[in-house]
């Protein structure tokens, strides 16, 4: 484990596989850790040297006061990336990890080679939403919005049987600094890559699920459309964390994509 002093706090990442080809970077979703992508992991790593980190007061990173911007978030995961020694390297990112790999593929292209982008969107909620996640956060703490997050997270099916993978995301939300959930709540509130996104042009993979209400297929489409030659995969079954309800449908679209 190593930490880097970030823009938005003191970042822990690690690093697993070693392959010969481009590594591989995944960013999380927010009120998760880099623990989402366990079950990708000995998949994705068996080709690649394979980076992930907590972003700012998620799992082992701490949080320097927010609010934070999109660009701040962006540019630390390339300094993270640069620590490694990667100069260029693929990005997936899930929810708030899609969104800046957006950014990034937008503002940093010679970083990047392919982008994987999973339930996000180019604009992501509302800012009332979002100015109420925050006051609710900072006022009553994680447990304020946990269940609410959660029933975004899951299909209510799932979330209703004591899967491992809720209970899991369960503690990991809950441990959660809210310092650093509400700053990144920020820059969700702030950033709008509407604008933006038609300047990518590295190789794009473009993930849905169809019970995703925070992100949900039309903003899959969406971005589909206006990333040139972008592919587009919506998983049936599945509401945010789709990696996790649908693991193996995920893991195979993202394994091919690489290595198509």
């Amino acid at each position: 484990m190593t930490r880097l002093e970030g823009r938005t706090g003191a970042l822990d990442w690690t690093e697993a596989g070693g392959g010969s080809d481009r590594p591989l970077v995944l960013a999380h979703a927010l009120g998760a850790d880099r623990g989402l992508f366990a079950a990708q992991l000995p998949v994705l790593s068996v080709t690649r040297r394979v980076i992930q980190f907590d972003l700012p007061g998620h799992g082992a990173s701490s949080a320097s006061p927010g609010p934070y911007t999109i660009r701040d978030l962006g540019l630390d995961v390339l300094d993270i990336a640069t620590a490694a020694g990667a100069d260029t390297f693929d990005l997936c990112g899930l929810s708030l990890g899609g969104f800046i790999t957006l950014w990034i593929g937008a503002n940093a292209p010679d970083r990047v080679g392919s982008l994987i982008v999973s339930n996000t969107a180019a604009r992501v909620g509302t800012e009332e939403l979002w100015a109420a996640r925050i006051d609710s956060v900072e006022s009553g703490g994680m447990e304020a919005i946990r269940e609410m997050a959660l029933t975004r997270f899951f299909t209510p099916g799932l979330a209703a049987t004591g899967h491992p993978a809720v209970e899991r995301a369960n503690l990991v939300l809950a441990a959660t600094d809210p310092v650093g959930y509400a700053g990144c709540c920020a820059a969700l509130r702030d950033a709008d890559l509407r604008e933006s996104v038609g300047a990518i042009r590295s190789p794009t993979l473009v993930i849905g699920a169809d019970q995703d209400i925070s992100t949900p297929p039309v903003d899959s489409r969406w971005l589909h459309e206006n990333i040139t030659g972008s592919k587009l995969r919506i998983l049936d079954g599945a509401a945010h964390l789709s990696n996790l309800e649908q693991p193996e449908a995920w893991t195979a679209a993202v394994t091919a994509f690489l290595a198509g």
